[in-house]
């Protein structure tokens, strides 16, 4: 029977809400570690300091045998309770120095995030490798999350398999042999970067962005430890969750792999799901062939006779009007489409096409907690009243759309399929490029789906409501239940938005540039993925507390 070893000790960084705290701390009742420690940062309000002190209360509580040691730090971090919806680089030195305070003490031991609740079982799971390659200087690091998709098929019957990749969420396991020289090994960096010995390794070279375009040390933590594990050769312990009971606290067997190593091409796919990017060398189009159906097709006289409205809509809120780059990529629209309508919609032009055609939509269009779900809404009505291409303002045109859009009344702009990768998603019907005649059946199902669904939640995150209940995410949805599907056309991503959000922001370095512009020879619009919505959505949550107070 593999069971949680009492002695191995755990690290809490209590960076988490008060709520998940407690959710952790159930687990560790359960398990009863006899060594915990705990990480406090120093509250800098009112309200951080009553949320910490329920936290100190909860810890209170401990009934079994355990030694407890708190590091408090003196460097505050923002409102713990906007952490666990915000980007997790905000505590990315104070969980280093908890880290290395944790290691200064023990030489083993297993480290929580802080932030989510890791399976049962994880810790079982941990205190067993950490045992056995407690001397093996091949290993570096264990994970508690399974990098594979849930559809990815194991070979083996093994419990878990090695990657390069070093994973913290939601909870992890190392030694101090790895931590000692950190620093030491760290200030290599410089000439790992300088010598391109990224370049040199086939499981990397296609993501050496990653290393080379982004300040990887600054912004994600758990970068250092893969990189001195990168530079070691060691390999990271990642759990087959499909192989462990991970709703349990002790499993029957940990069947260990044979061989030790990691295949090229698996962890090209792992570094896909991590990344959100595709592997760039290998991203073959699935583009061609639909082109080349369509320009077969294609002529004047068909040209002359395609069914959607040659009309450009573009809807921008804000009374000051888009800002000069933005403006700049519109005029692209209207230089490849000389002979089409532009339509600007401003603020008021769309109170008044609601008033006028949407009277009955009215009451759900106010009522939406974000601006950003209005403009998602207020596209699909205009193309299903008026008709026309719709497009974002962070979208370019690099060429006219008439091939694409000819013989067909409805077309939808796809997003990079590493874009759903980590939502379990196949694919991702986007919304910032479409193009329909009026009044056609798909623009109705959603339309409708924006009512009939309108009060559902679709979980806590913010962002994620947005794309579930008016965006991407609830296009895709529509179009899987849409039963004439034949009558949407689904317009290839690597032809109208070839370059994933990394991607696009790679086009600001030197680095990797050949591959991209290989990537956008044949693309007829890139989307530039700008987001500026999600700051929106976070403003109007920050709104909603101060009014709340």
């Amino acid at each position: 029977m593999i069971a949680y070893n009492k002695a191995t000790p755990v690290l809490l960084p209590v960076f988490g809400s008060l709520e998940t705290t407690r959710r952790i701390f159930a687990e560790l009742q359960r398990i009863e570690p006899l060594r915990l420690y705990l990480f406090f940062n120093v509250p800098v309000n009112e309200e951080q300091a009553s949320v910490q002190e329920e936290i100190k209360s909860v810890f209170s509580r401990i009934k079994w045998k355990c030694r407890v040691k708190i590091l408090y730090n003196k460097t505050p971090l923002e409102d713990a309770t906007e952490i666990e919806n915000d980007h997790r680089t905000i505590f990315n030195k104070p969980m280093l120095k908890a880290v290395r305070w944790f290691f200064r003490q023990e030489p083993e031991g297993i480290v929580l995030e802080g932030l989510s609740v890791p399976f049962p079982a994880f810790f079982a799971f941990c205190s067993c490798l950490l045992e056995k390659y407690r001397h093996d200087e091949r290993i570096g690091h264990i994970s508690g999350w399974d990098f594979r998709k849930p559809n990815q098929k194991s070979k083996t019957n093994d419990s878990y398999y090695f990657s390069k990749l070093a994973h913290v969420s939601p909870g992890w396991a190392s030694w101090r042999r790895v931590w000692q020289d950190l620093n030491v090994q760290l200030k290599t960096f410089t000439s790992f970067k300088k010598l391109n010995i990224i370049e040199e390794m086939p499981s990397h070279k296609p993501f050496r962005f990653q290393w080379h375009f982004l300040n990887h040390f600054e912004t994600h933590w758990e970068a250092r430890i893969e990189y001195v594990n990168l530079i070691n050769n060691r390999l990271s312990v990642v759990p087959d969750t499909r192989r462990i009971p991970v709703s349990e606290y002790e499993f029957a067997e940990m069947n260990h792999p044979v061989f030790m190593f990691h295949p090229v091409a698996e962890e090209l796919r792992l570094q896909e799901s991590k990344y959100y990017i595709p592997a760039i060398t290998s991203n073959q189009p699935d583009g061609l062939s639909f082109l080349y159906e369509k320009l077969l097709s294609f002529n004047e006289a068909a040209g002359k006779r395609m069914k959607i409205p040659r009309i450009i809509h573009q809807i921008y809120e804000d009374p000051a009007g888009p800002p000069a780059n933005l403006l700049r990529i519109a005029e692209t629209w209207k230089e490849n489409h000389p002979g089409w309508e532009y339509r600007f919609w401003n603020k008021q032009m769309m109170h008044d096409f609601l008033e006028s055609l949407c009277a009955d939509f009215l009451p759900y269009y106010r009522s939406y907690r974000f601006n950003v779900q209005r403009w998602d809404a207020i596209r699909y009505l205009i193309l299903y009243h008026i008709g026309g291409l719709y497009v974002d303002f962070d979208y370019e045109c690099l060429r006219p759309l008439d091939v694409l859009l000819t013989g067909a009344s409805c077309c939808m702009g796809m997003e990079p399929t590493v874009n759903g990768k980590f939502f379990n998603k196949p694919l991702v019907v986007g919304n910032a490029l479409m193009a329909s005649v009026p009044k056609h059946p798909y623009m109705a199902a959603i339309i409708n789906d924006m009512k009939t669904r309108f009060s559902v939640d679709y979980g806590v995150k913010d962002s994620i409501q947005v794309v579930e209940s008016t965006g991407p995410f609830m296009v895709t949805r529509v179009y899987e239940q849409f039963k004439r599907k034949k009558e949407v056309t689904l317009l290839p991503a690597d032809l109208v938005a070839p370059l994933t959000m990394r991607e696009v922001a790679m086009l600001r370095t030197v680095h990797s540039q050949p591959d991209l512009l290989k990537k956008v020879e044949k693309a007829f619009a890139i989307h530039y993925f700008f987001g500026s919505w999600t700051p929106q959505v976070a403003k109007s949550k920050d709104s909603q507390k101060m009014q709340s107070k």
